[in-house]
């Protein structure tokens, strides 16, 4: 369509073939970790994994055992790496690590660290099937606190 037409008409016309832009890494794994980490916060039930104090909203983080730093993509969103932790044990003690691995336990803890020494790359579609995992399970939950 011409720009006189478009003026014409007023109407602005859809742009024919133009595909839906494709979510960079950096946004999908940010949508992940939104997913993720309400999940872990409803798996702990709101409450502090290494000093039992029940928080909510921001008060509550998903602390990472082996940061996720050092720890690479597989052990950021790995279920055993993360619990919930209040903002002091996450923030303040520094995930408060030494309580942390005690409840672990040793044989998980070895099997973290046997896992922070692999590289993994992750495709696009990894990234969007974690994310409708975690969503259908969050889902699912809030549905489950709304009826009861």
């Amino acid at each position: 369509m011409l720009k006189n037409q478009k003026r014409l008409t007023g109407i602005a016309q859809p742009k024919a073939g133009k595909a839906k832009k494709k979510q960079s890494i950096s946004t999908l794994k940010k949508k992940l970790w939104k997913e993720f980490s309400l999940f872990i916060r409803n798996r702990d039930k709101w409450t502090c994994y290494t000093c039992g104090r029940k928080a909510e909203g921001s008060g509550l983080h998903a602390g990472h055992f082996i940061s996720k730093s050092v720890g690479g993509i597989s052990l950021y969103f790995h279920e055993k790496n993360v619990s919930a932790q209040c903002y002091n044990c996450n923030i303040n003690l520094s995930g408060n690590i030494w309580i942390y691995g005690q409840k672990l336990g040793e044989k998980t803890v070895a099997e973290l660290y046997a896992i922070k020494g692999q590289t993994a790359k992750w495709t696009v579609d990894d990234y969007l099937e974690k994310i409708a995992y975690y969503k259908g399970i969050n889902d699912l939950s809030t549905r489950k606190f709304e009826s009861d």
